[in-house]
């Protein structure tokens, strides 16, 4: 296969574990994935690592010109942000605090955030805009490290309820009441096509706060082509637009073993566009 080791020209970022046939050691499967062509790594769980690994992490995508993708820095502590407890911000903040001192060690930026819950019976757009307090103090603490916290949407519940932010278009609410270069929007096309929404469109209109983006086909979360989603065209339109930042593989496999490898890497191949 001509294909096989060449680098990828988009910054598709794999996840530990999610390489069918990698090795268990975390900078051999750092190494793996470089050897297949990857040039981008996402790991969510980073911040649960060791200090000391976090450092070697850094390092090795540092050398090999790896781009280091998001971790979740905070899933919000179970809190409903415009009415959060002083033990809840305090929480919050802790974790902020936290992600400074892991991203001195990795070099890394953009950071997963989930913020908070909804409830159900108040207005929307109140709700998004009443947590936008919070989300300026976690900002005050990120900022002078370069950390952006990418807010992300999600199709499923989170601890304490339903997420408050479900679409792209609700997380481009939080960003603009929250007005901070430290506060952005991850697009994760899973979770958009997961609760039915037009991808491009909503892409489109919400693109001016998106700081990263992550795949994962609909139904079943696993990688390009298994499912309904044209990924084609979403990498043809993050091409257009001039995206050069990490896409994070968020999924499944859909297959184990040796052919799994293989279906996985070719579906990326496919939504691979030339410079």
């Amino acid at each position: 296969d001509a294909a096989k080791g060449k680098p990828f020209n988009l910054k598709f970022a794999p996840h530990p574990k999610q390489l069918p046939t990698a090795p268990s050691g975390y900078l051999e499967q750092l190494q793996f994935a470089y050897d297949l062509g990857f040039r981008a790594w996402e790991d969510n769980g980073l911040g649960g690592q060791k200090p000391d690994l976090q450092e070697k992490i850094g390092a090795f995508c540092k050398e090999k010109g790896i781009a280091l993708g998001v971790m979740v820095i905070s899933s919000g502590q179970g809190a409903h942000f415009p009415a959060a407890t002083p033990e809840q911000i305090a929480g919050i903040e802790a974790d902020m605090r936290k992600g400074v001192e892991v991203a001195k060690r990795t070099g890394q930026t953009c950071m997963t955030m989930i913020p908070g819950i909804r409830k159900g019976d108040a207005d929307l757009e109140k709700q998004i805009e009443q947590s936008a307090d919070i989300m300026k103090r976690c900002c005050d603490i990120v900022e002078e490290s370069g950390i952006i916290l990418v807010q992300e949407p999600l199709s499923h519940g989170v601890k304490g309820g339903a997420p408050l932010l479900r679409s792209f278009l609700d997380g481009f609410l939080l960003c603009e009441k929250v007005n901070r270069k430290s506060c952005k929007l991850l697009a994760d096309f899973f979770h958009e096509g997961q609760i039915g929404n037009d991808l491009l469109p909503n892409a489109e209109k919400t693109w001016s706060q998106v700081a990263y983006v992550q795949f994962g086909d609909v139904p079943g979360r696993k990688e390009p082509g298994t499912g309904k989603l044209d990924f084609k065209a979403v990498t043809h339109w993050l091409h257009a637009k001039g995206y050069t930042g990490v896409i994070g593989m968020e999924h499944g496999t859909s297959a184990q073993g040796q052919e799994g490898l293989d279906k996985l890497l070719a579906s990326y191949r496919a939504v691979d566009i030339a410079g």
